[in-house]
């Protein structure tokens, strides 16, 4: 589709600009201040959301003007932020320059991650069913207690920057504020039969009632 006020790799520099704006929103100290903040967002995603959907559905019974939007790197990315349609992974070939590969020659380079256990106060403090937010060596995280248990869970939607400690949670499923997506807090992986998933982190208790989260962090 055609460019109109920049092209596809400004669109992606804007993307990370954007994705490292959050991150530094993270870090802010004054609760009022961050929950206003991610409250403006939420409203900012409701706005758009809904228009973009109607659109997205406007167009289905036009398949060339479908095709062309789902075809487009920047539209589609928009799309797929929104949930509207899933994000594909670029994949370029050059029949030219084909090398074969085999599964036993392919290795990968892991760094091995730090990890720490924070001690975070005593379990009983915290309120049944709610989020706290918490954050270490830049990563986000929160924990909740369900009933004589405490969870700790990856603060980030999959595949979206926006925190999720303004949701919910029932019966061990963490509902997303912004997307609606739902977590079982016990391992991660969606209750919505999408392929969806956040980390976990171990959680230990002691005897004193001592609640400890380990955290991995490069």
């Amino acid at each position: 589709m055609k460019e109109v006020l920049f092209n596809n790799q400004e669109y992606g520099q804007v993307l990370t600009q954007l994705d490292k704006l959050m991150q530094d929103a993270e870090q802010i100290s004054d609760v009022d201040n961050k929950v206003l903040l991610y409250q403006i967002l939420q409203y900012f995603d409701s706005i758009h959301r809904e228009p973009l959907s109607r659109i997205f559905q406007a167009v289905e019974d036009h398949p060339a003007i479908k095709k062309m939007m789902l075809e487009d790197p920047t539209v589609s990315k928009l799309l797929a932020l929104y949930d509207l349609v899933k994000e594909k992974a670029e994949h370029k070939r050059d029949d030219q320059n084909v090398v074969h590969v085999t599964e036993d020659q392919v290795t990968m380079l892991t760094i091995p991650k730090k990890k720490d256990w924070l001690e975070l106060g005593d379990f009983k403090d915290l309120e049944i069913n709610k989020l706290y937010p918490k954050n270490y060596q830049k990563v986000n995280f929160l924990i909740s207690r369900i009933g004589s248990e405490v969870f700790a869970i990856q603060n980030q939607c999959d595949g979206s920057f926006l925190p999720i400690d303004k949701g919910t949670v029932e019966d061990h499923t963490i509902t997303c504020p912004w997307h609606g997506c739902k977590y079982d807090v016990r391992t991660g992986k969606s209750a919505d039969d999408s392929d969806k998933s956040l980390e976990t982190f171990p959680v230990e208790i002691e005897e004193s009632g001592l609640l400890k989260v380990e955290i991995a962090y490069q």
